[in-house]
């Protein structure tokens, strides 16, 4: 009987076990499988853009109304059209319907192309059977406030201005400017002549009759709209009068990204363009980037992008039918656009044009500072080519010309190493340099092997091949140790020779009060620095009544594996050596391919024209 007695004991035991197993489970359950998990779970796969796993979280009433296939193609294309991101879902308060339904008012803001849209929304959540999960009831409204299956959404944009570039006296590098604009009235293209006509101005623009017809079929075209086909750097008086004779030919004037100084600051400034889907995938998450953006591509453009384009505006709007034929629309959400922020450079446009001038027909790099603060005053790179050409639209054959070009104007030969010859002895040999451990160890002082710490990326200066100086430490930069800097590390290498020995911190982005600050210190002694300085002084000629100095040589550009394309060099470093008060100091750094040109003398002469 005793034996009975614990049997029983542990069956009930086992048995209230069981029921505390199974309600600790049921309220793990329930404490899981809840309305608000289900709202989370959905729109967690909204913001994830996983519109499969968002159908599976609908009820199976839902999908019989809305098949798999267009639920999809509808969430997308208004999620994706409206840009939504950053989805912040609270849910305010769930109500009891029935066993197996219950009502979820909730909160739902995101950000979009228009701006932050707040959704207040209310929905079912129903589970089919008692341990199912719930799910939504889905209808269009959950989308969006007030939409219904019939409701159309509709986005419009509003370009943001961008800022402007300018340089350290306001003179605009680049920003708002107009161009001729080449268009057609299409009420009064003459119909008899109108295949001929066409193709007489496409001869002329340089496009193909596609491309006008193109324009002429736009939805948005009437026979009284001016329709622009083509925008134009320039139209000169014969050109004009070819055009105009072409029946409903009309000529006006178009808003572009204007470059003033076009050629002489290309490299420095960059130009603009439509985004790729390359940079649109790099920019994902960064903001406001969509795939009809226009952005920097290169030079100042790219490097200020952020600052300069601004805030796009925008408007969300739902438009709809009654069963009786009236329309009607709502604008859900919009904001205005707002414009990009300017940015001031150091920039000194009136050197930046001198340098270009005298370097114009060279394959040349040069840059200049001002050497107590950091300031860069010029960045100049030839040949070079038109950006406002990319702005107004060019031709295949135009782009295949500048492509296949020789001379490759679309080079940056600033950001560019070169072999420095000469104008490196003075920090190396002239500093007490005498051993080649000792060498590498005071170029490595003087910042080679280390990335410039400036807004754009210049190649890294290199102390040889291999990193190691053998041999002759005299001929060591003349190329065929593969050392190499670009000219603006070597202008902030002489800057430390009117600098007490310090070599300053390069910046570009204007400041009315800097604060010097030295990217290395100490890199020659004071004493010596005066010695170099002097020594350097006297070799050259003054310019206007002030102290200048300078330095030439030449050196050898490996930079072909085919040992007969690899050219002479010639280079200068020049700088003043007397801080005027109503002149600042200057230092300027610059190489040219000299072949038949002759020797360093032909750049110096360029660079002291100059200053």
């Amino acid at each position: 009987m005793k034996a009975d007695g614990k049997k029983i004991k542990m069956a009930v035991g086992i048995a209230a076990l069981v029921v505390i197993v199974a309600a600790l489970a049921l309220a793990a359950y329930r404490s899981v499988n809840t309305p608000e998990r289900a709202l989370e779970r959905y729109f967690k796969a909204v913001e994830e853009r996983d519109y499969v796993k968002m159908y599976l979280l609908i009820s199976d009433d839902s999908k019989k109304l809305i098949s798999r296939e267009d639920f999809i193609t509808r969430n997308k294309n208004i999620y994706e059209g409206i840009e939504a991101r950053d989805l912040k879902l609270e849910v305010m308060s769930v109500e009891k319907i029935d066993s197996k339904q219950q009502q979820a008012y909730y909160n739902l803001k995101m950000e979009t192309v228009a701006g932050v849209l707040a959704n207040p929304g209310n929905v079912r959540l129903r589970k089919d059977t008692f341990f199912g999960e719930y799910r939504l009831v889905w209808n269009s409204a959950v989308i969006l406030p007030g939409l219904s299956e019939t409701t159309k959404v509709s986005v419009t944009t509003t370009a943001a201005e961008r800022g402007s570039i300018l340089d350290k006296d306001g003179n605009m590098l680049a920003g708002p400017g107009t161009a001729p604009s080449v268009g057609f009235v299409p009420g009064k293209i003459n119909a008899e002549t109108r295949a001929a006509d066409l193709a007489a101005v496409a001869g002329i623009l340089g496009i193909t009759t596609e491309d006008i017809e193109d324009a002429l079929s736009a939805s948005w075209v009437t026979e009284e709209i001016y329709v622009p086909v083509k925008t134009l750097p320039e139209i000169d008086a014969g050109l004009e009068a070819a055009l105009l004779q072409v029946p409903g030919v009309m000529i006006g004037e178009a808003a572009v990204r204007s470059y003033p100084y076009g050629e002489k600051a290309a490299h420095l400034t960059g130009y603009i363009g439509a985004i790729t889907a390359e940079e649109l995938e790099a920019r994902k998450g960064e903001g406001d980037y969509r795939d009809t953006s226009i952005v920097g591509k290169s030079g100042l453009e790219k490097i200020f992008d952020r600052q300069l384009r601004g805030k796009d505006g925008g408007a969300i709007t739902v438009n709809d039918t009654s069963s009786d034929g009236i329309k009607t629309s709502r604008v859900l959400c919009e904001s205005s656009p707002v414009k990009g922020f300017d940015v001031q450079t150091t920039i000194d446009t009136g050197l930046q044009t001198a340098l270009y001038d005298q370097l114009a027909r060279d394959k040349s790099a040069a840059a200049a500072i001002d050497p107590k603060n950091g300031a860069v005053l010029a960045l100049v790179s030839t040949p070079s080519y038109n950006p406002n050409a990319f702005i107004l639209g060019m031709s295949h054959a135009e782009k295949d010309s500048l492509n296949s070009d020789p001379d490759n104007p679309l080079l940056n030969r600033f950001v560019k190493v070169y072999a420095p010859g000469e104008l490196i002895q003075p920090a190396t040999l002239e500093a007490g340099v005498k051993t080649g451990e000792e060498y590498v160890e005071q170029l490595k002082k003087l910042g080679f092997g280390e990335a410039l710490p400036f807004d754009f990326t210049m190649e890294v200066s290199k102390i040889s091949e291999n990193g190691t100086i053998d041999g002759d430490l005299t001929a060591a930069g003349n190329g065929t140790t593969g050392m190499a800097a670009s000219p603006l590390h070597l202008a902030l290498i002489y800057s430390a020779l009117v600098n007490d020995g310090n070599m300053v911190q390069p910046y570009i982005k204007y400041d009315a009060n800097p604060m010097v600050k030295y990217w290395k210190k100490n890199v020659i002694s004071q004493e010596k620095a005066d010695n170099i300085r002097k020594s350097l002084a006297q070799a050259e000629k003054s310019s206007k009544g002030r102290a200048l100095a300078g330095k030439t040589g030449t050196a050898l550009q490996k930079g072909s594996a085919d040992a007969a394309k690899n050219q002479d060099t010639a280079l200068c470093a020049m700088f003043y050596t007397d801080p005027a008060a109503e002149n600042p100091l200057l230092v300027v750094a610059a190489a040219v391919d000299i072949e038949g040109r002759g020797g360093a003398g032909y750049l110096a002469e360029k660079i002291r024209a100059v200053f």
